[in-house]
């Protein structure tokens, strides 16, 4: 009844007849109890925003723009105006990775996209390759740099998510960072509140077991349809929470991600499907 009783899309894209992203065996448990708390929650916001649909055709506008720019096709005529556009729609990545595309020049970019997207080696590998492969342009610091890989990181991880959003799980940091143990995955662990660590890991299938989880207990609920962008959407409502806990009484929510009228409007910065409140571009060619 989920996307992984289906065949994943793009099986034949990659060199060896088909990428499948198996689900990893987790070592900390996922608590029910508290899906249940976050998912009524989730749903009472939706019926006060007009219902799920909005997000699930923003989302699918999105996948049509990256699996038209990044496809085996796509790629052949690969240019930085196409980059730009895809890059605008990255959150996580639009204020930082400009500088140092652009310095590594439009050949290198696409064949490191090229690999990232259709090589042969393990996918961890190649995202990882993605991200250090790239020469950072940053503020010269060794915390800068770190700034640049890891939005370049998140970059790699939604090139490989909305060409094809069911054979391929989100992995951005927001979702989960083992570097910070942190991200929206956190919020469902249980006991998480009271572990310093949560040794989830990296691993691709940490992030497909982590969806497949949240599909099968929307499915228990009744929620079926388009599970590959609902998850999207729920994860991001959850990191939502999190942000909002985290920064409860300094402000620091609605000074980052904006104001509170819309209580979706983090989830749809997070998902890069917010409106833009200007004509030009939001790829700020920034250092920092």
């Amino acid at each position: 009844m989920l996307w992984f009783k289906r065949a994943p899309e793009g099986a034949s894209g990659n060199s060896a007849g088909g990428e499948i992203v198996e689900p990893a065996a987790l070592v900390v448990e996922l608590d029910g109890r508290v899906f249940a708390q976050k998912f009524a929650r989730f749903l009472e916001i939706l019926g006060e925003e007009g219902g799920i649909d909005p997000f699930i055709s923003a989302l699918e506008l999105k996948h049509q723009l990256f699996a038209r720019v990044l496809g085996r096709e796509g790629l052949d005529g690969f240019e930085f105006e196409a980059l730009e556009t895809l890059v605008e729609t990255v959150m996580t990545a639009r204020k930082r990775v400009w500088p140092s595309l652009e310095a590594y020049g439009v050949g290198p970019v696409r064949e490191a996209v090229r690999d990232l997207l259709y090589g042969a080696r393990p996918l961890r590998e190649r995202m990882v390759s993605f991200a250090q492969g790239v020469p950072v342009v940053s503020d010269g610091t060794p915390k800068g740099e770190r700034k640049v890989r890891r939005a370049l990181m998140d970059l790699g991880a939604e090139m490989l998510h909305f060409r094809a959003p069911v054979q391929y799980p989100l992995m951005t940091s927001w979702v989960w960072d083992q570097a910070v143990h942190a991200g929206a995955l956190r919020e469902f662990v249980k006991g998480g509140d009271s572990l310093d660590k949560v040794p989830l890991g990296s691993d691709p299938g940490v992030y497909e077991a982590g969806r497949r989880w949240l599909a099968e207990r929307m499915a228990e609920n009744g929620l079926y349809r388009n599970p590959e962008f609902i998850v999207d959407v729920f994860l991001a409502h959850a990191y939502a929470d999190y942000m909002r806990a985290l920064s409860s009484g300094m402000g620091l929510l609605n000074a980052d991600f904006g104001g509170k009228e819309d209580p979706f409007e983090v989830v749809k910065k997070l998902l890069g499907i917010d409106a833009a409140r200007r004509t030009d571009s939001r790829v700020k060619k920034v250092l920092h």
